[in-house]
C-alpha cells in the first residue's frame, strides 16, 4: 500500500496538524474479490490539500494524519471499473471513517458475450456514453440529440414537411441506413417503428427505430458498437449495434426539469421526469421513470415568398398586390411554417429483478411513450386550384393544413436467468409495438364542397414483433487463457398493418364540386386498397465462441443461421481478433458477413394518392413486390441485403489518463433495397395496360436494386486528470466516411430508361440515389473541454457536420432531373455550465449552437452544387426551361416556402436553457 501527498503548492507536515482523523477501507469486486492498486484520493474541500493511497493485495487501505472536519470528496478509480465519487465525507479524530466499496466493472455487452471485456479489451470498437452525466447537464433531454453531439459516428436530424417523418427522429451509424443499425435494450431486441420514411426524406424508404420513446433519465448508459454483428445479433446489424442499458438502483431517485428556448422565441421546450428506486426483496430492484416532455414548433426565419414559385393569388406582382389588399392580407399572413413539429410525450420506463435463488433470477423490463404531435402541410392557395378552398368560413382565402399523429409505443421484457451448473442459461420473451395514426385538421376535402368537414382520421400504421431466445454461455478458464462460449436460438414474428383511414379522408365526390381535388389535403388518408396486414416468421441459432489464446492474445469466431418464412434463408459469419502487442498499444481486427432482412413495412406497404380526371380517379403511388403489377414490371419479390465488413484499428493508452482508438472499416452492400423512381406510360405495352386497368398513371416499387460500398475512419480521444481541486477532461473524435455506388441491379424492363443518357429518367431517381450515397455528412468532428469540481463545473463542445449533398425534388417528372444541392460544412459551439449548491442539487444552463449557425439555404445550396446534369449553369437551364415550358423555373422546388433541408444539424439556431436535477436518497 502506497500512500502520498498531491498538491505542490502546500505542504502538509505532520507537525502542523493537532487533531487528525483517518479513513480505511475495503475495495472489492462485485463478486466478492479484493481489488488491488485501486487509487483512493482523499480531497479536503476547504483548503484544497488531497491525500492518495492504493489497496494492497487484500483491497485494503488507510489515509491517515488528515485534517478533521470536512468536508471531503472520496474520488475511488481503477482502469477497467467505474470510478466513484462520494462526497459531503466529514472526520473525527476519535472516530476513523471506514468504507466498504464494491466497484463495478467497466465491461461492455454489445460485441461479446465475455462478461468480464472493458470497452478497451473489446475486439471491436465501442463507445460508452454515461447517460446518467450526460442527461444531467446537456442541452436536450431526447436521446437522438444527446448521441448527436456525443458521437461522431451517429447522425440524427428532424425533418420538416415529411409527412410522419416529422413525427419519429431517425438515427444512423456510419453513414448508413437508418435500418441497418440494430437497437438493443438492456441487450434485447428493440422493435422498430410503424413509419416508413417517403418524401424524400434522408432515411429515404426505410424503417428506423425511434430511439426518443425511452426516456433519457432512465438510462444508466448507451454502449455503440461501431462494426457489423449480424453472425451475433440478427438481421439489421450491418453498421453496428446501438445498446441502452436501463438503470437498476435499488434505492435513491432523482427529479429533473428542463426548459428551453431557441433565441427566436419559438421552439419552448419543458420537461419534468422522475426516476425512483426501489427494493425487491434483499437483493432485488426496481426501477421506474416517469416523464413528460413538450416541444413547441418552430419556423425558419429565412421567408421570402418568390410569386415564380407559391404565389398566394398570382405570379404577376400587380394581380398578387391587388388581391392581398381587397382582402385586408399580407403575404406574412400565408406564412409557411417550416421547422419542428409541435410535439408532446408521456414516457414511463420500468427495470426490475429479483434473486429467486441462489441459481436463478427473475428480471423483467418494460417501456411505454404516447406521444401526440402537429407538423403541417403546405398551403393550399388560391394560385393553386380555386375549386380546392371550399366555401366554409376561413378557408376560401386559403388554408395550411396540419398533419397530426397519435403514437402509442409499447415493450415488455420477461426473462430467467439461470445457473446450470458452470453453465448460464438465459431465457427471455419481449413484445413491442407501434402504433401511429393519422389526423388532420384545418383541412377540407374540397370535393365534397361545403358538406366538407375540416377534421379528418386518416388512418395509419402498426408493427408488433415478439422474440423469443435461449443463450446458454460458459467461461471454460483452463482451455487456452480462457475460452467463452456461447450458443442460442431465437424465435422472432413480426406483424405489420395499415389501417385505412375513414372514407372522407380518402374519396373524391367529383359530383359533389367538379374539379376539386379528392381526399382531405395535406396528406390523403390511407384506403381500402392500401390497407394490408401480414405476418412472417425466422427462427436462427448461433455459435459464438472468444478464446483468449494467449494472455494478451484474444480470436474470436461467431456464426449464425436464419430461416425467414417469406424469403428464405441466411447464413453468416464473423472472425475477430486481439493482440496486446505492449502495455501501450493494442491491435484489433475484423471480418464479418451480415444481412438485413427486407422489412415487413418494405414488403408489404401499399399507399395511393388520388388524381381527379376528366374520365375519373386515377391513382399514383407505391405497390409493394406482391402486387400483378410489379410482376408485369418484373420487379422481383424482396430479398435480404448481404454485406461484407471488414475493419482494422489500434488503442493507444500511453498513460492511465489518455487513451487513443483509431478504426479503419470497408463496408460492401449487396441487393441494397431503395425506392425506385417513378414509372408512368411508355416504357411497355404490357406496363401500360397494367396501369391502365388499375387506374393508375404511375407507380414505384421497393427493389433489390444497388450494391454500395462505404469506406470510413473513425477517431477517438479522451484525456482525463485530476488538476486542482477538479477534473480536466478533454476529449476529440471524428468520423470520416465515404458511400459510393458499385453497379445497379436493373430488372430487364427498365434497362432501356437506365442507360438513354436522361438524367431524370433513370431505374433508380436522382435524388434516392444521392441520399444513400451523398446524403449523410462525409466527416464529423467532435471536440470539448471541460473541468469539474465537487461544486462547478464548464465545459465548452465544439461540432463541425461535413458537407452533405444530394438531388433536389423532381416532383415534375423532369426529364432534365433537378438541382444539384451541396450543403457546405457548418461548425457549432455548445456552453455548459454546472452548479452543486447543496448535497443532491445540480444546476445546469448554457447554449447549444451559441453563435446561432444555420445550414445553407436551398438557394445557396443550388449555388454550391450546379444546375441539372447537361447545363453548364443555372442561367443556361432557366433560358431552357423558359424556353421549353413556357413559364420560369421554380426550383430548387419550394425554396421560398421551405428554404431549408433538414441536413446536418437542423435550421432552428441557438438554443439556451436551464436544467435542474435533485437527487434523493443516495
Amino acid at each position: 500500500m502506497a500512500v502520498g501527498a498531491g498538491v505542490p503548492a502546500r505542504s502538509w507536515a505532520q507537525s502542523e496538524i493537532t487533531n487528525t482523523a483517518t479513513i480505511t477501507g475495503t475495495i472489492q469486486t462485485e463478486r466478492g474479490g479484493a481489488l488491488t492498486g485501486v487509487s483512493i484520493t482523499a480531497l479536503h474541500l476547504p483548503t484544497g490539500i488531497r491525500r492518495v493511497a492504493t489497496t494492497d493485495t487484500r483491497g485494503v487501505f488507510t489515509i491517515s494524519t488528515l485534517l478533521t472536519g470536512g468536508p471531503y470528496a472520496l474520488q475511488i478509480s481503477q482502469p477497467g471499473f467505474r470510478a466513484q465519487v462520494i462526497n459531503n465525507v466529514f472526520l473525527k479524530a476519535d472516530a476513523p471513517a471506514s468504507f466498504a466499496l464494491v466497484l463495478a466493472p467497466d465491461v461492455v455487452a454489445v460485441g461479446t458475450r465475455r462478461l468480464d471485456r472493458t470497452a478497451l479489451e473489446s475486439v471491436a470498437p465501442v463507445d460508452v456514453i454515461d447517460m446518467r452525466e450526460l442527461a444531467l447537464a446537456a442541452p436536450r433531454v431526447d436521446n437522438t440529440q444527446l448521441l448527436n453531439y456525443a458521437v461522431p459516428s451517429f447522425n440524427s436530424v428532424r425533418e420538416t414537411s415529411a409527412d410522419g417523418a416529422d413525427h419519429v427522429d431517425a438515427a444512423t451509424l456510419r453513414g448508413l441506413g437508418s435500418d441497418q443499425v440494430l437497437v438493443l435494450v438492456n441487450g434485447k431486441r428493440r422493435h422498430t417503428s410503424a413509419l416508413i420514411n417517403l418524401l424524400g426524406s434522408r432515411p429515404y424508404g426505410s424503417a428506423t427505430t425511434d430511439l426518443n420513446t425511452i426516456s433519457s433519465n432512465a438510462l444508466d448508459r448507451v454502449e455503440i458498437l461501431r462494426d457489423g454483428a449480424a453472425a451475433q445479433y440478427g438481421s439489421d446489424a450491418i453498421a453496428g449495434v446501438i445498446n441502452l442499458n436501463l438503470k437498476s438502483d435499488n434505492h435513491g431517485g432523482s427529479v429533473m426539469v428542463n426548459n428551453g428556448i431557441h433565441q427566436s422565441g419559438l421552439g419552448y421546450n419543458t420537461t419534468l421526469s422522475l426516476n425512483k428506486g426501489l427494493k425487491l426483496g434483499s437483493k432485488g430492484f426496481l426501477n421506474v421513470t416517469g416523464e413528460v416532455d413538450y416541444r413547441g414548433y418552430t419556423t425558419s426565419p429565412d421567408y421570402a415568398r418568390d410569386l415564380n414559385s407559391w404565389p398566394v393569388y398570382s405570379s404577376i406582382r400587380a394581380r398578387e398586390d391587388s388581391f392581398l389588399l381587397a382582402n385586408k392580407k399580407t403575404a406574412k399572413d400565408y406564412r409557411q411554417r417550416n421547422g419542428d413539429a409541435i410535439m408532446t410525450n408521456y414516457r414511463a420506463v420500468y427495470n426490475a429483478g429479483v434473486e429467486l435463488s441462489e441459481k436463478a433470477r427473475f428480471y423483467s423490463f418494460g417501456t411505454y411513450n404516447y406521444r401526440r404531435g402537429q407538423a403541417v402541410a403546405p398551403w393550399v392557395l388560391p394560385s393553386a386550384n380555386p375549386a380546392d378552398l371550399g366555401t366554409q368560413p376561413g378557408f376560401s382565402l386559403g388554408y395550411q393544413p396540419n398533419i397530426n399523429t397519435r403514437i402509442q409505443d409499447g415493450a415488455a421484457v420477461v426473462g430467467l436467468d439461470l445457473k446450470l451448473g458452470r453453465w448460464d442459461l438465459d431465457l427471455s420473451q419481449s413484445i413491442g409495438t407501434n402504433r401511429m395514426r393519422y389526423d388532420l385538421d384545418n383541412t377540407l376535402n374540397p370535393s365534397l364542397g361545403a358538406k366538407s368537414p375540416t377534421s379528418f382520421e386518416a388512418g395509419g400504421l402498426q408493427f408488433t414483433q415478439a422474440v423469443t431466445n435461449a443463450t446458454a454461455s460458459r467461461l471454460f478458464d483452463n482451455v487456452l487463457a480462457g475460452t467463452n462460449v456461447a450458443f442460442g436460438t431465437e424465435f422472432r414474428n413480426d406483424y405489420f398493418e395499415i389501417v385505412a383511414g375513414d372514407e372522407n379522408s380518402w374519396k373524391d365526390y367529383q359530383a359533389g364540386q367538379p374539379g376539386a381535388s379528392g381526399g382531405s389535403q395535406g396528406f390523403i388518408g390511407f384506403d381500402p386498397t392500401s390497407a394490408i396486414a401480414g405476418s412472417r416468421q425466422n427462427v436462427a441459432g448461433f455459435l459464438d465462441v472468444e478464446a483468449d489464446v494467449l494472455k494478451n492474445w484474444t480470436v474470436g469466431a461467431a456464426a449464425r443461421y436464419e430461416r425467414y418464412s417469406d424469403f428464405g434463408s441466411a447464413l453468416i459469419y464473423k472472425a475477430t481478433t486481439r493482440v496486446q502487442a505492449t502495455k501501450w498499444l493494442a491491435l484489433r481486427a475484423a471480418y464479418n458477413t451480415g444481412f438485413r432482412a427486407p422489412s415487413q413495412h418494405q414488403q408489404l406497404y401499399r399507399q395511393l394518392t388520388l388524381l381527379p380526371t376528366a374520365s375519373g380517379t386515377t391513382y399514383s403511388g407505391i405497390y409493394n413486390n406482391q402486387s400483378d403489377i410489379a410482376q408485369v414490371a418484373g420487379i422481383s419479390k424482396l430479398t435480404a441485403e448481404k454485406s461484407r465488413n471488414a475493419s482494422l484499428g489500434l488503442v493507444l493508452t500511453p498513460t492511465k489518463d489518455l487513451v487513443f482508438t483509431a478504426d479503419a472499416y470497408q463496408i460492401d452492400i449487396d441487393d441494397r433495397i431503395s425506392l425506385t423512381n417513378e414509372f408512368g406510360a411508355g416504357i411497355s405495352p404490357q406496363l401500360d395496360d397494367a396501369l391502365d386497368k388499375a387506374e393508375t398513371t404511375s407507380v414505384q416499387f421497393f427493389a433489390n436494386a444497388l450494391n454500395t460500398r462505404t469506406r470510413g475512419l473513425d477517431l477517438v480521444a479522451s484525456y482525463n486528470r485530476t488538476l486542482g481541486r477538479g477534473t480536466l477532461h478533454v476529449t476529440a473524435a471524428a468520423n470520416f466516411n465515404e458511400t459510393t455506388l458499385r453497379s445497379l441491379n436493373v430488372p430487364t424492363l427498365f434497362r432501356g430508361i437506365q442507360t438513354d443518357e436522361i438524367a431524370g429518367n433513370n431505374f433508380i431517381g436522382q435524388r434516392q440515389l444521392s441520399l444513400i450515397t451523398t446524403g449523410s455528412p462525409k466527416s464529423k468532428l467532435l471536440a470539448s473541454v471541460g473541468y469539474e469540481s465537487v461544486k462547478w463545473g464548464v465545459t465548452a463542445r465544439y461540432t463541425r457536420f461535413g458537407q452533405v449533398s444530394s438531388y433536389d425534388f423532381n416532383f415534375d417528372g423532369l426529364e432534365e432531373g433537378s438541382y444539384y444541392l451541396v450543403f457546405s460544412a457548418k461548425s457549432v459551439t455548445d456552453l455548459i455550465l454546472t452548479y452543486k449548491p447543496v448535497k443532491g442539487l445540480t444546476l445546469a444552463a448554457g447554449a447549444q449552437n451559441l453563435f446561432n449557425v444555420r445550414p445553407d439555404n436551398l438557394l445557396q445550396a443550388a449555388k454550391n452544387g450546379h444546375a441539372p446534369d447537361g447545363f453548364a449553369s443555372a442561367a443556361d437551364y432557366q433560358a431552357y426551361y423558359l424556353k421549353t415550358y413556357g413559364t420560369p423555373s421554380t426550383t430548387p422546388y419550394d425554396h421560398d416556402i421551405l428554404p431549408h433541408h433538414m441536413v446536418q444539424m437542423g435550421a432552428n439556431g441557438a438554443f439556451f436553457y436551464l436544467k435542474a436535477t435533485y437527487a434523493f436518497g443516495q
